[in-house]
Order: structure tokens, then C-alpha cells, then sequence
């Protein structure tokens, strides 16, 4: 079966403020990667038609078979990237300062 994209996760990603950037630069290349995915999905959808058929049995060739590998391997790795902005944001964020204090039992 042909991969198809959730229509709920069409909605861009927040691009990285400023200070994100400066905490994780990374974060401006990750979310290239993420958009550049969607576009060769599109552009490989629009060569091979043929891939979006549910029944498509990639046997003429490597170009086919490689163009559907990358279709159903796309949804993974947008998942991994997208994960892994979560992940810095959360890294990133200040810590909240506590008394020692409160650690005490008594």
C-alpha cells in the first residue's frame, strides 16, 4: 500500500525562533529536512504515478522500487525528525531553580 500522508500533520512545522536557534542551530537544517521529504514524496507521486496505486508491484525496475521504498520510508523518518525538534525544544527549555531546601526530609 501506497503511504499517504495524515491530513492533520499537513500543518507546517513552527519554524525556530531566534533564541532556538542560537540554543540549537541544528534545529533550522532538521526543519528543512522535514519540508525537502514532503516535496520528494510529491515529485516521486508525480513521476511514478503507478505508486499511488494500493495494488503497485514495483517490478519494472530499480528506479520504481526505489522511488517506493522512499515513499514508505518518508512517514518514519519525518516522525524521527520531527521527534527530535520535540526533543531539543524540551532540552532547551530553562530549568526551573529550586530552594535545596526543599529536598529536606525532616
Amino acid at each position: 500500500m501506497t503511504p499517504r500522508r495524515d491530513p492533520t500533520s499537513n500543518l507546517p512545522p513552527a519554524p525556530p525562533t531566534v533564541p532556538e536557534l542560537v540554543d540549537a542551530p541544528e534545529l533550522a537544517a532538521i526543519l528543512l529536512l522535514e519540508h525537502a521529504i514532503d516535496i520528494a514524496v510529491d515529485a516521486l507521486l508525480a513521476e511514478h504515478m503507478t505508486l499511488i496505486d494500493d495494488f503497485c508491484r514495483p517490478n519494472d525496475g530499480p528506479v520504481l522500487s526505489l522511488a517506493l521504498a522512499i515513499c514508505h520510508r518518508a512517514p518514519a523518518l519525518r516522525d524521527t525528525l520531527r521527534r527530535y525538534r520535540q526533543a531539543v525544544r524540551l532540552a532547551t527549555l530553562p530549568t526551573v531553580a529550586h530552594d535545596v531546601d526543599d529536598d529536606l526530609t525532616f
